[in-house]
């Protein structure tokens, strides 16, 4: 894929992902978050069989060997990774969820130079400590004091965790995508994740409260279209663009572009309810786009030699 497209659609994606926030607020209402989270996934799972239906048999053919890992990231990038935010949410602050979620990149980072013997040039280094700071002025407003440990203690582990999920999701995605377009690795990962949710989702349990049949009544037009908006926006172009990338330009690059969410997510606030945008939300949005524009501008190189199949001959790549 061109790269001034792959970036229009990480850019695109990230902005949907902001705006999912707001789109959750407004169409949610009394249902619990795990059964809206239900909901979008089934309507993402949709699209998702619907355009399969296009796609020969051929290409949406998957070895029987990938399955487990399919399943895999189905619970760690979707399944799993909301269940373990919601359930942190209700111990922690947003301003502490946010931030936490936000060491992603330095954890795929630090996974490069430390597993995989990757050296990160000073550009990416940068532009992932600028980010961290932009992300700090947007979300707290300057207030630094406002993002505090104590009493919040086990949400804050639960984030953590979900920050390393995500870095999971991005990192585990790397031999499929070399054998299969990611189209096809969304689909499959969405529909296996929708499959996880439903003994959750069906039962009364300490995370969905009560069976979704028992809470049918809450699902009315607005939770409908939010979840629609959702699952065709952030989940089917989202995720295909999220993984496109990370196949093109590596996982750590990829996940930098996150940091724009916070500013993106400010905007829509501002805009639909009205919340106010300070000086700090504008510096900390110039910050994060700024630390983006740097890391991507870095490039990293990796020791590893890698063997990449080229119709049925093998040949030795050396670049990451």
């Amino acid at each position: 894929m061109n790269r001034k497209k792959l970036y229009f659609l990480l850019i695109l994606t990230v902005v949907f992902w902001g705006s999912s926030f707001a789109a959750v607020k407004l169409g949610a209402g009394k249902l619990s978050p795990v059964h809206f989270t239900f909901l979008r996934v089934t309507f993402a799972s949709a699209i998702f069989s619907v355009i399969l239906t296009g796609v020969s048999s051929e290409k949406k053919r998957i070895d029987k060997k990938d399955i487990p890992t399919i399943i895999y990231l189905g619970f760690m990038g979707i399944g799993g990774y909301f269940i373990v935010q919601y359930t942190a949410l209700k111990y922690t602050t947003s301003v502490n969820a946010s931030l936490l979620l936000g060491i992603t990149p330095i954890l795929l980072a630090l996974h490069s130079c430390l597993v995989l013997e990757e050296k990160l040039e000073g550009l990416k280094i940068a532009g992932i400590a600028i980010c961290f700071v932009g992300i700090t002025l947007v979300i707290t407003k300057g207030d630094i004091s406002s993002f505090s440990f104590g009493k919040t203690i086990i949400g804050d582990a639960l984030m953590i965790l979900n920050a390393v999920m995500l870095a999971a999701f991005s990192l585990g995605a790397k031999k499929v995508l070399e054998k299969y377009d990611p189209f096809i690795i969304v689909a499959y990962i969405n529909i296996a994740a929708m499959g996880m949710l439903v003994p959750v989702v069906f039962t009364s349990n300490f995370l969905s409260g009560a069976s979704l049949i028992d809470n049918m009544e809450y699902i009315d037009i607005r939770a409908v279209l939010a979840a629609l908006y959702l699952a065709g926006t952030c989940t089917v172009i989202g995720y295909y663009s999220w993984y496109s990338a990370i196949k093109e330009i590596g996982p750590v690059r990829t996940s930098v572009f996150n940091y724009i969410n916070p500013f993106v997510a400010s905007i829509a606030s501002f805009a639909m309810f009205d919340e106010g945008i300070t000086v700090f939300t504008v510096i900390g949005g110039i910050s994060i786009i700024g630390g983006v524009a740097l890391s991507s501008m870095g490039r990293s190189k990796s020791k590893i030699r890698h063997n990449v199949h080229i119709r049925g001959r093998v040949k030795t790549d050396e670049s990451a």
